[in-house]
Order: C-alpha cells, then structure tokens, then sequence
C-alpha cells in the first residue's frame, strides 16, 4: 500500500473519514436512537401549500386533453366499402401484376387466405386509398449490354387526408411491392 510511506496522506484520510462519521452519531445521540424521517423540506409538524397568486408546480405546462390524430383520412361509406377496404395497406401482399387488353390488373392476396384482382380507381386500404397506379416490370440493357430491371412490379396508391393542425389536405403515395 502507499499510505505507509506517506503519513501525512494516512492522517488526511484518517481524520477525513472521523469528520463524515461524526454528524450522523451526533444525529443519532440527540434523538435518543430513535431515527424520524421527514420528507425533505418539511418538518415533522404539519405543512399546508399557499400558493399566493402563483401557479400550481404540479400541473403541466401543456395541457391536452385529447391529442388529434396526425391526419384525419377521408373513407368512403360503410355500404360502400369492398373487402380490401378492411385491411391495412401493409397487411396486402402483391402476388401477380398482369395486362388484359391493354389495362394493368393486379392480383393481391389478402390476410384473410382469399386473393382479389384489383385495377386502377379501386380504392384499397383501411384510410381510403385509391389505386393510382399499376407499375409492370420494366427490363432495360445498360452500357455493359448486361440486363437491368428499372422498375419492379408494384401498385401504386394514393391515400387522401385532411392534417388536423393546419386543415390542408394531404395526398401520400404508398406501395404494394411483390
């Protein structure tokens, strides 16, 4: 150990540890052994709170009683609303993307095991999304002659909402990617 080659450093920490035993004995000599606890800044005896034309340190600076939701969607009607009308977006699955006469048609499987063919205007997803876009893979040949895909197969849908802080209406585009 170092402390014996040092005394004044062995009599520093003696006398330093013998001052911070001190106050609690003394506590413990006046009260008899007997040890009351009082919550800080209170005494034993009984303390009411006077605010005096200040505000109440216990209620929050910001008051909300509900907070509105980030964006408010526009749904068509109960009668009006298809089967993929009661999931999420993120609950569908793209399981084909096919062209019939020119049109795009995708095929979507949906959580409850059934699949549906959607086509552009059908309206999906439980915040009222509208089928946008049906994208088919797009095969291109870079520099090399190697081939690329540019585009993967996917839906494109537009979801419409009014933001309820500011009242604008908010137009989002999610994908339903194979």
């Amino acid at each position: 150990m170092i402390f014996h080659r040092f005394p004044v450093m062995r009599l520093f920490l003696i006398v330093t540890v013998a001052l911070l035993m001190i106050p609690s004995t003394m506590i413990m000599a006046q009260t008899n052994g007997e040890v009351e606890v009082a919550a800080e800044g209170v005494t034993a005896g009984e303390f009411t709170y006077n605010p005096g034309g200040r505000r109440d340190p216990f209620t929050p600076l910001i008051r909300r009683d509900d907070p509105p939701p980030a964006i408010q969607t526009t749904r068509r009607p109960e009668a009006l609303r298809g089967p993929l009308e009661r999931y999420e977006l993120r609950q569908l699955r793209l399981i084909a993307v096919m062209v019939v006469r020119g049109n795009p048609r995708a095929m979507v499987a949906a959580p409850d095991g059934k699949s549906y063919t959607v086509k552009v205007d059908d309206y999906i997803g439980i915040n009222g999304g509208k089928v946008k876009d049906i994208q088919t893979r797009v095969m291109g040949v870079d520099e090399q002659g190697l081939r690329v895909e540019k585009n993967p197969d996917r839906i494109v849908v537009e979801e419409v909402g009014v933001d309820s802080l500011s009242g604008n209406t908010i137009k989002e585009e999610r994908y339903i990617v194979l």
